[in-house]
């Protein structure tokens, strides 16, 4: 499938039409729009108008309903995107329901080959909570690998109330310690991704791929940007969105690349 869309810019905004669907998005302002200006509206518009679009697809047959949202989303996000992250920005952008989140996506260059080799060779898939932990159900991902939730855990709540931090970051740092060779998955908590980072560059010996995925509005993007800058082999949604489904689809996507 393949969506055919025009894009008009104009004095006072943009609009951006697919056969009976228009959206548009003023300006604020009936003056020149700088190049950075317009890539920002139009990544706001073309989510727009590609939810409006696959919203309106139908399908009765339960067992094609995911592989069709996979197509569909394959057809409208920008061919640009490298092989085989493809794969897994397709992935992310299905569990959130939402094509803004393919333009919010940033991963460093050696995230992909890190975790295949994490996960090919067998290691513990450590989260920062429940729901990511239970998000996780690929088959090819599970079968030499476990994931891991200390968040409940008799240390981790006596840590967290030892050393004045969340459990969420006890957990974190316990399982760091535990299991040497791992996957972090962090799906909710900026003071798990934060600790994370802490015990991987002060302790030394690490060679962990982190998702790091905190969702909110209290230092989520802040803690994101740091691990962009870390050194750390990552994958993280800039900005406040984030959350469970997306960190755990992640983790399923590689099971396409295991053997």
């Amino acid at each position: 499938m393949r969506v055919e869309y025009e894009i008009e810019f104009e004095d006072g905004g943009v609009r951006i039409s697919s056969g009976d669907s228009v959206a548009y998005i003023p300006s604020g302002s009936r003056t020149f729009m700088p190049d950075g200006i317009r890539r920002r509206i139009f990544d706001a518009v073309f989510a727009q108008i590609a939810n409006e679009i696959a919203t309106g697809i139908e399908e009765q047959d339960a067992g094609n309903i995911e592989q069709k949202s996979l197509s569909i989303i394959d057809s409208i996000i920008p061919r640009d995107m490298d092989n085989p992250m493809r794969h897994i920005v397709i992935r992310a952008v299905h569990a959130a329901g939402d094509f803004s989140i393919a333009q919010l996506i940033r991963y460093s260059a050696g995230f992909f080959p890190s975790m295949v080799q994490r996960l090919g060779e067998g290691c513990t898939v450590l989260c920062d909570s429940e729901m990511v932990r239970a998000g996780i159900y690929e088959p090819r991902v599970l079968e030499n690998n476990r994931a891991v939730c200390l968040l409940n855990d008799a240390e981790t709540r006596e840590m967290a109330q030892r050393e004045g931090i969340t459990r969420s970051a006890a957990g974190i740092r316990i399982g760091l310690r535990r299991y040497r060779d791992t996957v972090v998955v962090i799906g909710n908590a900026p003071t798990a991704l934060q600790e994370a980072m802490r015990i991987i560059k002060e302790e030394g010996g690490y060679d962990t791929p982190v998702i790091g995925i905190p969702v909110g509005f209290v230092n989520a993007s802040r803690v994101k940007q740091e691990l962009i800058s870390s050194g750390i082999d990552y994958i993280t949604v800039i900005g406040n969105r984030g959350g469970s489904p997306i960190a755990a689809s992640i983790v399923n996507s590689f099971g396409r690349f295991l053997r």
